[in-house]
């Protein structure tokens, strides 16, 4: 069961980290277009669902 928490903890710190990161450069007045959102979203979920399977791999190992 602890390999779910670690999975949960991974993908809710991407999450957060990804919206973090959009807030504080739209914040700071970088123009995000619509465009440019998008493919950061995609790629920020990639990311996510990456970690998140390594997470899982790593846990169930170790």
């Amino acid at each position: 069961m602890e390999t779910l928490e670690n999975v949960l903890i991974a993908f809710v710190a991407m999450i957060i980290l990804t919206v973090v990161t959009y807030v504080g450069t739209w914040l700071q007045g970088t123009g995000f277009t619509r465009k440019s959102t998008k493919w950061y979203f995609i790629v920020m979920l990639i990311a996510t669902v990456i970690v998140t399977i390594v997470t899982f791999i790593v846990s169930s190992v170790g």
